[in-house]
């Protein structure tokens, strides 16, 4: 009886110690969440908050909007005041008005045309060099990948002005394709595809299409193009971003207001209105969708970069 009785103690003693660690372990658990959930919250304001600014103030006139600017209250990120006045003047709907200056989707044209124009050779140069890169092997490739890769540690204001001289020879200046050709080609883009070639495609396919009697183009195009879609999705991406806020080359290449993208017109328009933070809520639009539409491949991307 007396043994019956330690053994059941013991019982009763690693179940209730059983407990404490499960107990121990879900309060670990439920602190761990708290203070991710905390850490977001915090990220989610910090960048979320200026947009939410903007956006809100944007449907405000001005002079309202200057009155909740200090001190900072709650109002100020509620559109009171609500009106759609800013939207109708910088969309020109009102009519009769007489406008001096082009229309804001003009502008907005001429970025998305010189961004996705960019995009677009973008894939077709920089997949080629990253195939070069990635697969072919030659004497001096490594010296050769690093003198590209160093190019990207120059800032871009270093070299304007022997870009603005090269475009002025090339005849260039003040032209649409000014926007275009100095960024077709992309060493960012080319390191992280040729990255992504090496790490996703094995070699034994581009031996295996050799052997089938596929030359370097077929393979490139029908085997390596192919299984590195999300990563050209994500080039892509990055890169209209990037040439959607490019400022100081439209800067100083342009000269014509009827050429000049968005960003251009948006520093000329002024942002300390109504009209101009709806001219930034609708310039940011375009990048914004992008974003939602791509971002199951972007997510794609980082989740098998992450996992290889």
């Amino acid at each position: 009886m007396s043994d019956m009785s330690v053994e059941q103690g013991l019982r009763m003693n690693h179940a209730s110690v059983h407990r404490s660690d499960t107990r121990k372990r879900l309060g670990r658990r439920i602190a761990d969440v708290a203070l991710t959930a905390v850490v977001y919250l915090l990220i989610a304001i910090v960048f979320g908050a200026p947009m939410w600014w903007a956006l809100a103030n944007s449907f405000r006139p001005t002079n309202v909007i200057f009155e909740h600017v200090y001190p900072v209250t709650w109002e100020a990120f509620i559109p009171t005041g609500f009106t759609l006045r800013n939207y109708i003047s910088v969309l020109r709907l009102i009519p009769g008005q007489t406008y001096r200056s082009l229309p804001l989707l003009h502008h907005v044209g001429i970025s998305v045309a010189s961004a996705g124009i960019i995009v677009l050779l973008s894939l077709v140069f920089n997949t080629m060099a990253a195939y070069f890169f990635g697969r072919l092997k030659f004497p001096g490739k490594q010296i050769l990948l690093v003198y590209a890769i160093a190019t990207m540690m120059i800032p871009e204001q270093v070299i304007l002005v022997p870009m603005f001289f090269v475009a002025r020879e090339l005849h260039l200046v003040n032209s649409f394709w000014a926007l275009v050709v100095p960024f077709y080609a992309s060493p960012f883009v080319t390191f992280a595809l040729a990255q992504f070639i090496a790490s996703n495609i094995p070699i034994e396919l581009d031996e295996a299409a050799i052997v089938d009697g596929a030359n370097r183009w077929q393979i490139l195009w029908h085997v390596i193009v192919p299984g590195i879609v999300p990563g050209l999705l994500t080039m892509s991406l990055l890169e209209f971003q990037n040439q959607w806020n490019t400022f100081y080359w439209p800067l100083i290449i342009i000269f014509d207001e009827y050429l000049q993208p968005i960003q251009i017109n948006l520093a000329v328009r002024g942002s300390a209105s109504g009209t101009g933070l709806a001219t930034i809520v609708i310039a940011s639009l375009p990048v914004i969708i992008l974003f939602l539409f791509f971002q199951k491949y972007y997510m794609e991307n980082i989740s098998l970069t992450g996992m290889r």
